[in-house]
């Protein structure tokens, strides 16, 4: 039997309502709402962290944050883990990489050159990086073909879309495609990008599609953040000190600013569509769209100045952990699923594999969503699905000392209970009736007992979620 591609197409920080199939009415992304019509997408998916490295760690390798080891951006992924790539690649695939993979700290001195490797990359055997910060491929390219334009692309100006970085790495996506398209060897193509977490910087002709005025706002509450735990209004009111300071990281915008950062946001997330739509004209101009497996599905999401909250880590709230997903396997999936089954992105790993009939490695934990794909009569997803995040590195930039800060999150379909160990205070949101996650219930006490059977039930998903390989486990 023919193994099928697999095509990995991956955005930074892109919120489950920032697509046109998932409800939005503003944001216009026809391409990829077109591959929702033609497979499923899932509703209920969340990321297992809250930040890029673990997240992209935990897609790739099916096993959770505290087990694969890479509990912050920084830390680098062990070359002990197995990865997707390693083992397609094992297994007959061509497999290459191309924009932001984010297992090493971004541009490290050891990052590969791009296509003469001998050996192959946490194993991708072709590699074309440009992180957040710009790889040196793409700098050469700019360089070679449009001079003129390399102080603008080195300062983010906005630059005509044939120079930008993300037509680029679609570029080299699409040779890849097209070189692999017609061989005997099916392809794993991992393309991904960085540039969505506003303020964005799209091309020219993508920059204004959106006015200020028509952008959403925020979920929040007045006197919401006295009922939750104290750290996060420290964030908030160190976020506040901090936005005129020159060298701040992660200034709080204020409404005005809010507004502008948002329609950035959405011309970024158009373009973004539009390069979807390019790699699927590629697939089938060459005949390869109907031998190919398709996910859309995102690191993971964003506040937005939500629960008073400008970004991500190290928040747990829906607005950063629930991700899109959107499958497309030819000749399984039925056009238009919808899906609201709960899933973890550690399912993404040894779904493919399941669907490309390669044996799952050992230490796996995440499970195979095949059955949910082909809407198998008693397919189920999860009941639960678990959130963490560790001494963030980005609460230094609002001016709270990450120092022993640790955060875990069980979620329900009904309820969510964000556990913070050793300290005196929680979270727990009742999400039937309050699903914007407003009202902390963890101190009433009225729900002491859901709170109790919440905490067990979090020890008991953490209990199971121990290492399957104690010669590797990370501690922490």
């Amino acid at each position: 039997m023919t193994k099928p591609n697999v095509l990995l197409f991956l955005t930074d920080g892109h919120r489950a309502d920032a697509l046109g199939c998932y409800g939005n009415p503003v944001l216009r992304t026809p391409y990829l709402d077109a591959l929702a019509r033609e497979g499923v997408r899932f509703t209920g998916s969340f990321s297992a962290h809250t930040v890029c490295m673990p997240s992209r760690a935990s897609i790739f390798t099916g096993r959770y944050p505290h087990v694969h080891g890479v509990w912050a951006n920084g830390i680098p992924l062990s070359r002990s883990e197995v990865t997707l790539a390693q083992v397609l690649a094992e297994n007959g695939y061509r497999t290459g990489a191309f924009g932001k993979i984010h297992f090493e700290p971004q541009q490290a001195a050891d990052y590969p050159p791009a296509l003469d490797r001998e050996e192959s990359y946490y194993g991708f055997q072709e590699v074309r990086l440009s992180e957040n910060k710009m790889g040196p491929d793409y700098l050469a390219f700019v360089d070679e073909h449009y001079p003129d334009l390399s102080e603008a692309v080195r300062s983010r100006q906005p630059v005509p879309e044939e120079a930008h970085q993300i037509t680029w790495i679609t570029d080299q996506a699409m040779d890849f495609i097209g070189r692999n398209a017609g061989g005997t060897q099916p392809f794993f193509c991992f393309c991904s990008y960085h540039e969505l977490i506003p303020p964005s910087h799209s091309p020219e002709e993508y920059t204004g599609r959106y006015r200020p005025e028509d952008m959403p706002e925020p979920k929040r509450r007045e006197g919401e953040l006295d009922a939750k735990p104290p750290y996060l209004k420290d964030c908030y009111e160190g976020s506040l000190r901090m936005r005129n300071e020159a060298h701040a990281i992660l200034p709080y915008p204020d409404d005005e600013t809010l507004r502008r950062y948002l329609a950035s946001y959405y011309d970024m997330a158009t373009f973004l569509d539009h390069q979807f739509g390019r790699l699927a004209a590629s697939l089938q101009e060459h005949s390869l769209w109907d031998d190919t497996i398709v996910l859309f599905t995102s690191d993971h999401g964003l506040c937005l100045n939500d629960h008073w909250q400008w970004r991500h880590g190290p928040f747990l709230y829906d607005q950063v952990m629930n991700v899109p997903m959107i499958w497309r396997v030819p000749g399984m999936t039925r056009p238009g699923q919808v899906d609201d089954s709960l899933v973890e992105s550690v399912d993404i790993m040894p779904t493919i594999l399941d669907l490309a009939g390669v044996e799952v490695p050992a230490g796996v934990q995440g499970r195979s969503i095949r059955l949910l794909l082909a809407q198998e009569t008693g397919a189920q997803g999860r009941d639960s699905v678990l959130g963490q995040d560790r001494e963030s590195p980005e609460l230094m930039a609002r001016g709270v000392d990450p120092t022993g800060h640790e955060v875990k999150a069980l979620r329900t379909r009904e309820w969510k209970l964000i556990h913070y160990p050793g300290r005196p205070y929680g979270e727990l949101y009742d999400l039937i009736n309050d699903p914007d996650e407003f009202e902390n219930l963890w101190a009433k006490p009225r729900y002491a007992g859901k709170r109790q059977e919440m905490e067990r039930l979090l020890l008991e998903r953490l209990c199971a979620a121990e290492d399957p390989l104690p010669q590797r486990r990370h501690m922490w």
